[in-house]
């Protein structure tokens, strides 16, 4: 178990590396990272993006798939389903195929995105392009950015 700041600290560089040539924020994969997989309580298959065994397989993701509970708000209202979520053999098979993901699929590029010039603006994308059903994902999100000063990482990408 992970306090958050030990959770951030320790992947970090994967994130950052994950995010290098991309349009993608760090800050923004940190803090999905975060709140996905609780700060790495629940981290089901490695999974910490909470990503469903669906689409095409990837170089980091071979197709395997492990059940498990989660929630899902479907027109307003809150459920619980059982549904397969992609298993990985890493953590950090799991922190790249998250940007993998994000670049393949064309809804992302469509809702602006990879094209974001703001972390907050990205979070908002990805909340748009309908990467959770929380009606709250990009705001918690948000709050996770401030609240860990992960615009930090952002800096360290640039470098």
């Amino acid at each position: 178990m992970y306090l958050p700041q030990d959770f951030i600290r320790q992947f970090s560089a994967d994130v950052i590396d994950a995010s290098q040539g991309t349009g993608l924020f760090p800050s923004v994969i940190m803090a999905q990272m975060c709140l996905e997989s609780g700060y790495g309580k629940s981290k089901i298959g490695n999974n910490m993006f909470g990503i469903k065994a669906s689409g095409a397989h990837s170089p980091y993701w071979t197709g395997a798939a492990m059940n498990a509970d989660t929630t899902e708000v479907i027109n307003g209202s809150a459920g619980t389903y059982n549904l397969a979520f992609r298993s990985y053999t890493s953590i950090s098979d799991s922190i790249r195929d998250h940007s993998y993901f994000l670049l393949q699929n064309p809804r992302y590029r469509q809702h602006g995105v990879l094209g974001a010039t703001t972390a907050q603006d990205q979070a908002r994308a990805l909340q748009a392009a309908g990467y959770a059903t929380d009606p709250g994902y990009a705001a918690k999100l948000i709050q996770i950015i401030a609240k860990y000063n992960l615009e930090s990482l952002d800096i360290k990408k640039k470098v």
